[in-house]
This record gives C-alpha cells, sequence and structure tokens, in this order.
C-alpha cells in the first residue's frame, strides 16, 4: 500500500452505507502528515470488528480525521451519490490543508474538486492507499456506533447488528414495526413497502 513516504502530505477520502436501507451515510477523511506505526491497516470490510475497533482508535490518535454525515432524509432529497459525494467534500474540509493531494476511493470525485490537479479518484483506493484503508475504517466504525445509539430510539429492527443493511432480520421487523424516520424511503425496497 502506498503511504506517507509514497504520497507525502496528503488526505485519503472514503464513505460507507451507501447500500443501507437506514440510516445515514457516513465519510471520513485521514490526513497523513507524517511517518507511523500503524500496522494492519486494510479495506475496513476485511478486517473484524475488534480489529477496526482498535485500528480506529489508534488513527484517532495518530492523525487529524474529519467524519460527515448525510442523513436519510438528505439522502431522499438529494439521492445517494450526490450524498455521499456530498459528505466526502465535506470531510476533506475540515482536515485537508492547500497544498495537500487528496485521494477519493471510488471513481467519481466530489463536484468541487473535479478540476483540482491534486484530487485523484481510486478504484478500490481502500486496498491501495494506506490512508484510504484509514479512512475506511473511521468512517465504518462512525458509522456503526451511530446506528447502534439509534437503536435505542427505534429497537426491534436489529441495527445493533446488521446496522441498517437490507437483510432478513430488518426486512422482517419492518413489516411488524412499520418504516420510521431513519429508512431511506426513496430506496426502492422502502419505496416498494410502502406502497403496499
Amino acid at each position: 500500500m502506498k503511504d506517507f513516504k509514497d504520497l507525502g502530505f496528503h488526505c485519503g477520502v472514503d464513505e460507507v452505507g451507501r447500500g443501507a436501507w437506514s440510516g445515514p451515510v457516513v465519510a471520513a477523511a485521514v490526513r497523513f502528515d507524517k511517518r507511523h506505526n500503524i500496522k494492519g491497516l486494510a479495506d475496513s470490510k476485511t478486517l473484524s470488528p475488534r480489529q477496526r475497533i482498535e485500528l480506529y482508535f489508534e488513527i484517532l490518535e495518530t492523525f487529524s480525521v474529519g467524519v460527515s454525515f448525510s442523513s436519510a432524509k438528505v439522502i431522499d432529497s438529494f439521492n445517494i451519490l450526490s450524498s455521499s459525494l456530498y459528505v466526502m467534500q465535506k470531510a476533506v474540509e475540515k482536515v485537508s490543508e492547500t497544498k495537500d493531494s487528496l485521494y477519493f476511493d471510488g471513481n467519481t470525485l466530489p463536484e468541487a474538486y473535479r478540476s483540482a490537479s491534486r484530487a485523484y479518484s481510486i478504484i478500490k483506493g481502500d486496498n491501495k492507499i494506506a490512508s484510504i484503508a484509514a479512512a475506511s475504517i473511521v468512517a465504518k466504525v462512525s458509522r456503526d456506533f451511530h446506528m447502534k445509539s439509534l437503536n435505542i430510539r427505534f429497537p426491534g429492527y436489529g441495527w445493533e447488528r446488521n446496522v441498517g443493511y437490507g437483510v432478513d432480520e430488518h426486512k422482517a421487523a419492518i413489516y411488524k414495526l412499520g418504516i420510521n424516520t431513519e429508512h431511506r424511503r426513496s430506496f426502492k425496497p422502502i419505496y416498494n413497502m410502502l406502497c403496499l
């Protein structure tokens, strides 16, 4: 993986939660401004929950980190792609310096950076650049914590386990309890349930 020694001062950016039926989409930006001793940085999806949480706190102690959320209501108003790109932009704005290079996971840059010579979209970037891997971990753990807190307000959907994704447990709970304010009504499965 490319790291500070390869890329110099830069931010890695990633988001999580695009495919979920409920809750926010969350982005994180991690600014690499020094060499570090963090071992095990990888795409958050390849790590166990315990590994992610341990790395999450190590990342927060080591680097400047920006996190941004876009609610289900905003996602319904603007669509998931626009919301994802917006929170990525907002996360970067919290930590980047003027001359930093910016590395975004995916194939599309936020609108504010599309003409910026220092901004790059990297497909599967969380497997290629350490700062993007760090951002994927921060975004994932931040969203998981948030969904567990929402589970206190909206018990019964299993969000402490499924974090809002469309698994059978979540679907069965919707049929039993109904759709609440954290569900993305513009998403086809939720929209179809509303039309029943």
